[in-house]
Order: C-alpha cells, then structure tokens, then sequence
C-alpha cells in the first residue's frame, strides 16, 4: 500500500514539475503583431505594372496588324500548295510572337511582384509586425498597412 502511495505521489509530482515547466516556456513568448495589405490598390499604384500592361497591348496589336498582313499574303496565293505552306509558316510566327509577348509580361509582372514583396517585408519588419497577409486572405483582426507601403511602391 505504502509502495503504491509512493508511486502515486511521485507521479503526481512529475505531473506538476512539467505541467509548471510548460506554462514558464509559453509565457515568455511575445504575441504576434498582425497586419495586411490591400494588394489590388498596390497593384494599381505600380507604375512598373502599368508600363508592362501597356507594352503588352502594344506588342498585341502590332501583332494583329501582322496577322492581317499576313492573311492578306495568304490569299494572294493561287495555289492550295502555296497556301498551305504560308499558313504553315504564319502559324509557327505567330505561336512565337505570343510566346514572346506572353514572356515578356511575366518577366516584368514578376519584377513587379519581387519588388512588392521587398517593399512589404521591409516595411513591415521595420514597424514590427511578425506577420502580413493579404487583405482578402485575413477574416478578422490586425492592422492595415496599405497607405504606408504606398510610398514605396513604384
């Protein structure tokens, strides 16, 4: 009986030794400083993004008046051999002329993005927060960040 008392004591004591030890580990830690950030208004102030927007739609319609020229010369020709081969040769053009603008716009839409995220993350740290997200992704709390990140967004 007294052996049993004593292993019950002892558990009990362990218990309470780890049970103190966990609540010291989890009171030392500092609570997390939330923000987010409109990435639509970011976007639409990005002077880069509108430039590479703009190029695109360049590039899109020089491409169409190409295309026209080039239907144009396919119907000038007589023959269905000499047809067959200009479409041919027009439909591996323009595959590379989209393959091209396509290209270019993702390059510069992901020097906007890398430019966005290091303007948020330095900002962000610089004001303290552990965490940013998106402003559509957080349901409830922390503190909006868009207006100072603003600046620096170019």
């Amino acid at each position: 009986m007294k052996k049993n008392l004593l292993t019950l004591a002892l558990c009990a004591f362990a218990f309470g030794l780890g049970f103190g030890a966990n609540n010291i580990a989890f009171s030392n830690v500092n609570p997390a400083k939330v923000a987010y950030v409109n990435v639509p208004k970011l976007l639409a102030a990005s002077k880069a993004l509108k430039a590479a927007q703009d190029a695109q739609m360049k590039q899109t319609k020089d491409m169409l008046k190409w295309y026209d020229t080039a239907s144009a010369d396919i119907q000038k020709q007589t023959t269905k051999a000499g047809k067959d081969a200009l479409i041919k040769k027009y439909e591996a053009q323009l595959t590379q002329k989209k393959k091209t603008i396509k290209d270019a716009y993702a390059k510069k839409v992901n020097q906007v993005d890398t430019q966005l995220d290091t303007a948020i993350t330095t900002k962000a740290k610089a004001m303290g927060y552990n965490l940013v997200f998106r402003k559509d992704a957080l349901l409830f709390g922390g503190t909006d960040i868009t207006n100072e990140i603003l600046p620096l967004v170019k």
